[in-house]
């Protein structure tokens, strides 16, 4: 039987391992049994992705295509990959001549689905530091902590639970069946988790019952270990590490499953170890307490660290909206094309419960719902909407539009968004990017040849602030309307004629905003804030001035009736009126948020007329990270508050009316809880940590407005204003 043709993975993040990485892919072209294809994936560093291609010609250099991580890089190789046999190996492990071949031995046996190896650590000065206590030359009861194979692992071919990151290999089959690795999963940079292999070996056992997954321990990568593994601090912070990825593995796959090996490894091998230390120690042997100390901080901290993981619920399981938990499929069906069923795709962990479907009769919107997910489709036939006869066209003359999008840290993002503004069918539109995070004072020149090579124009304005780089776009632009689009935001095909609509039909109109869906609701984070701050809630056309607005009890504590103030196009004349938005308030300042709801009340105010059209959809890309939802919703806060302060600074009689309305507006925020099961502890817990978080960050507003104002006029003083 001929061995598969096979594919290794080398996934990199770091300048620092450079020589670590020449070393391991010389090893890879001196195989016996040579790699059909070497595949390097470089982890968001676009320096180490320029000097890999340059360096490497008979390597396939890529950027991973996914988050951030060494899942996400994996990942990226798996979709590319045209071997059989994927193999994965760490770009600081060097293999021995033999080791692809030891490896594709293994997959004779057709119940193999996957085959590790031994991983060999190379010490600073090749020899084994105290901290990682072993019997004699061999391995030690710790040297998982720094990537090796350790001591209660099989010394002969034997069928395994996982497979060690850094030397391991897959049948393809085994991905079609058991998914991609977990992306909420394994290391970020240096930041010391893990699991995400163990999750995936795990899935392949309880997706395939009969398969192996095969240790050959002759399979020998040389791992290196740096000295900065070989610290107190960093035992600690690895096991601490290890207890909350299992921690993460146990809810996603089941304790039983999770914990397994563990059990064995904490009943047998470290008391064994214990006693040997303790031993060492009664013979007046230094060495014994170093390990014994060792042995007690790295399974304590495992143990707080699993701890306080099984107490953690920031990425387990979320609240969907209406009750619906895990995560959600996005879809767009139009009506007058709609199949009966809607098939779903299938995911690399779990299944979709539901899906959030858009429904449109053509270029108009006729409902957002959220349907179940029963045997990966959704029923459409149920919808109950009947055929339409076509709509005609609107006839008007279509306006030069200028589409303004300012970035500063996604600016892959913006491109993103320049493609899809291109591609929403309008002719007349003018598009301007400005960087507000400059490189330097000629700006960014990827970002520039990226952004001019879709026919787009590409504006540097080096003072941070979203208000003031937008403020910058709409001076530079020649259109009669000016559409604000975040970094973060796809606008749709007919996007630009929904809103041109508007203005055309209505010249009292002064501003149109529009519909803002997910542009997924794969995480628990993009679930959450859909459900709490989702920008788009209903589907009927809204006319709002400042009579109708005020019959509002709660305004001006209620702008959220405006429509999301990221995706919306103003009527120039209106825009330059207000002043544009206030450099004080938004993103990249102190305040953080607030000056899309400013920009409202002031508009309200004048007697300024807003229309909220669902007809315009655009996507936008929620935070997909816990902790970066938590600084949102502070963000939020802030805003907020700091918005209301500065609207009495320019109007102080408006304070009676702000502070009549502020009881009322708390009991409503606190009120906007959904309902939830109240056996869904964890998601009220997520959901009042995320509510403690808007209301901290409402008690810094004033603060924060008073470190803008300071931080603007120094600006001005210096010439930078």
């Amino acid at each position: 039987m001929s061995d598969p043709a096979t594919t290794v993975v080398v996934c990199a993040y770091t300048e620092r391992r450079w020589d670590d990485l020449v070393a391991g892919l010389s090893a890879l072209r001196a195989q016996t049994v040579p790699p059909g294809e070497i595949v390097l994936v470089i982890d968001h560093n676009p320096e180490l992705e320029r000097r890999a291609t340059a360096a490497f010609d008979d390597v396939l250099v890529v950027p991973n295509a996914g988050r951030r991580g060494l899942s996400g890089a994996r990942n990226t190789a798996i979709e590319l990959a045209k071997g059989e046999v994927i193999a994965f190996l760490d770009d600081d492990a060097e293999p021995e001549p033999d080791w692809l071949e030891q490896l594709l031995a293994g997959y004779r046996d057709p119940r193999v689905l996957a085959v590790g190896g031994a991983a060999r650590p190379v010490w600073p000065g090749h020899e084994r530091s105290p901290l990682l206590p072993a019997r004699g030359a061999g391995t030690g009861e710790l040297d998982w902590v720094v990537g090796c194979t350790y001591t209660g692992q099989p010394t002969t071919d034997t069928p395994v639970r996982n497979l060690m990151g850094c030397n391991m290999s897959f049948r393809r089959e085994a991905f079609e069946l058991a998914g991609l690795f977990t992306e909420d999963l394994g290391r970020v940079g240096r930041t010391p988790l893990g699991c995400e292999e163990t999750e995936l070996c795990i899935r392949l056992h309880q997706a395939s019952p009969g398969s192996v997954v095969l240790f050959r321990p002759g399979a020998v990568v040389r791992h290196r270990v740096t000295p900065d593994r070989l610290t107190w601090s960093y035992l600690r912070r690895r096991g601490w590490g290890e207890g909350v990825s299992k921690a993460l593995v146990s809810r996603s796959v089941g304790a039983d499953a999770a914990l397994s090996t563990e059990r064995g490894y904490l009943q047998r091998v470290i008391p064994a170890a214990a006693v040997r230390e303790l031993s060492r120690l009664l013979r007046g042997r230094g060495s014994g307490l170093v390990g014994l100390l060792a042995l007690v901080l790295v399974v304590g901290s495992t143990a707080v660290g699993y701890a306080r993981g099984k107490l953690s619920r920031e990425r387990l399981k979320a609240v969907a909206p209406k009750l619906v938990h895990g995560p959600i499929h996005v879809a767009t069906v139009d009506l007058n094309r709609m199949p009966a069923q809607l098939p779903v795709p299938a995911r690399a962990v779990g299944h979709y419960r539901a899906a959030q479907v858009l429904v449109r009769d053509g270029d108009r919107t006729l409902d957002v719902v959220l349907l179940p997910v029963r045997r990966g489709v959704v029923r459409l036939d149920l919808l109950g909407f009947g055929t339409s006869a076509p709509r005609p066209r609107p006839d008007f003359e279509r306006p030069l539009i200028s589409v303004v999008v300012p970035t500063a840290h996604r600016k892959a993002q913006a491109v993103a968004s320049v493609r899809a503004a291109l591609a929403a069918g309008y002719e007349r539109l003018e598009i301007l990017v400005v960087d507000n995070l400059p490189p330097g004072p000629d700006g960014d020149p990827e970002l520039r040849e990226q952004v001019e090579r879709l026919g787009a124009r590409y504006l540097v304005e080096p003072r941070k602030g979203v208000s003031i780089a937008r403020n910058t776009g709409a001076r530079a632009s020649s259109g009669e309307f000016v559409a604000f689009v975040d970094e973060n935001i796809r606008v749709e095909p007919g996007w630009f004629d929904a809103v041109a609509e508007e203005f055309a039909t209505d010249p009292g109109v002064g501003c149109v905003t529009a519909m803002v869906l997910p542009a997924s609701l794969e995480t628990d984070a993009e679930v959450l804030f859909e459900r709490l701050k989702g920008y788009s809630q209903h589907v009927r056309r809204q006319r709002l001035d400042r009579e109708t607005v005020r019959e509002d009890p709660l305004y001006p504590l209620s702008l959220a009736r405006y429509g999301p103030g990221s995706c919306t196009t103003w009527r120039r004349s209106v825009f330059d009126g207000l002043g544009g938005y206030d450099p004080l308030l938004g993103a990249g300042t102190p305040a953080m948020a607030g000056e899309d709801l400013d920009l409202f009340v002031r508009l309200a105010r004048a007697g300024g007329t807003v229309v909220y059209t669902p007809h315009a959809v655009a996507r936008h890309t929620h935070r997909a990270d816990w902790l970066e939802l938590r600084e949102q919703m502070r963000g939020y806060g802030v805003g907020l508050t700091a918005m209301l302060l500065l609207s009495v600074l320019r109007r102080p009689v408006g304070v009676f009316s702000i502070l009549r309305r502020i009881p009322r507006g708390m009991a409503r925020l606190a009120s906007r809880t959904p309902e939830l099961p109240l056996s869904d502890r964890a998601a009220r817990s997520r959901l009042r940590q995320l509510r403690r978080d808007e209301r901290s960050g409402m008690l810094s507003g004033p603060l924060a407005l008073a470190r803008a104002w300071r931080r603007y006029r120094f600006g001005a003083r210096s010439g930078h204003r």
